[in-house]
């Protein structure tokens, strides 16, 4: 083998040993500001008024286009892709051989045959590797997000969100009149400060709410447009500590340890991993909560509910 890879970084190592000593730390929203006002302004705004999120520079964007693209997909998604085409997305979640989750991220249909990932890159390194070692007709086109980068950020497109009660309210009047009907995840294009706008329907609070994404360059533009007409509106920009804490309370899927270490039947895939990806660099935080522990946890718990709740062990 002529570079390291995941793999050969574990031939001397538990995951639990490489994953505990990396020194890359917790995954971090980059770029944006922890907080623009306070984080209880901007929490409450999503949930009582209205909140642009800036999902610029966190996540990896993979393009997957060719005639095999649809088929490398659904081979490789657990979800249905009945239906599933052009203007329309949905949540894309992988698993490994065994049924193990290696992660989820939003699956956008751009056109015919051309789809884009967005989210954590390892569910794009596995549909990646399969696409290439698999036999299917498709290229890839990558677009890192910032903490992959060096020198000053620039991606193939910016991505924001606006959501909230007042959503609607604001997008109307970014749009000079009514919103035209979208049903829940698919898209329509839209016109924001004479730039073309691509716009997921979306829905983080309960609410419609939209996913705004178009090319990099007209995204202050698009930007400025929306903080204006929200601004009457009680809309806030979210901050990086309010924008992690809204998938806990809108049920989102957590992020978990990506499946990947110690199946032997991925060890092609470790070996196709390079030492620097994000599966072999990534930290592992939290506890294992084990023994006495965990029954003096549970103890704990049973102590402070009423007398005819239990909670299973």
């Amino acid at each position: 083998m002529n570079q390291q890879s995941l793999e050969t970084l574990l031939a001397n190592k538990s995951a639990v040993q490489l994953l505990r000593n990396s020194s890359i730390g917790p995954y971090v929203y980059p770029v944006v500001p922890p907080e623009y006002t306070n984080w209880r302004d901007e929490q409450g705004a999503w949930q009582k008024h209205c909140i642009l999120f800036n999902q610029s520079y966190h996540m990896t964007d993979m393009y997957v286009e060719g005639p095999d693209a649809l088929r490398l997909l659904s081979d490789l998604g657990v979800n249905t892709f009945k239906n599933f085409g052009p203007n329309k997305a949905k949540q894309f979640v992988a698993c490994n051989p065994e049924g193990y989750v290696i992660g989820d991220v939003i699956l956008f249909g751009l056109e015919e045959n051309r789809f884009n990932l967005v989210g954590r890159p390892s569910v794009h390194n596995w549909v990646q590797f399969n696409g290439e070692v698999g036999g299917y007709d498709v290229k890839f086109e990558r677009d890192e997000r910032a903490a992959a980068q060096k020198g000053p950020v620039e991606r193939k497109a910016y991505r924001y969100q606006v959501q909230g009660p007042n959503a609607l309210k604001v997008m109307e009047k970014v749009l000079g009149g009514s919103v035209p009907e979208v049903k829940f995840f698919q898209m329509q294009t839209f016109t924001i400060a004479g730039k073309t706008v691509r716009a997921l329907r979306h829905g983080m609070v309960g609410q419609p709410g939209f996913e705004l994404f178009g090319p990099w360059a007209e995204g202050e533009a698009v930007k400025a447009a929306l903080v204006a007409a929200g601004e009457e509106f009680g809309m806030r920009l979210s901050g990086a500590r309010a924008y992690s804490s809204n998938t806990l309370e809108s049920g989102w899927i957590p992020s978990p340890l990506p499946a990947v270490y110690t199946s032997p039947s991925m060890k092609a895939y470790r070996e196709w991993l390079p030492a620097t990806s994000y599966e072999a660099v990534a930290s592992l935080g939290g506890e294992l909560l084990l023994g006495k522990y965990r029954r003096l946890l549970f103890d704990a718990l049973r102590s402070r509910l009423r007398p005819h709740r239990k909670i299973r062990s």
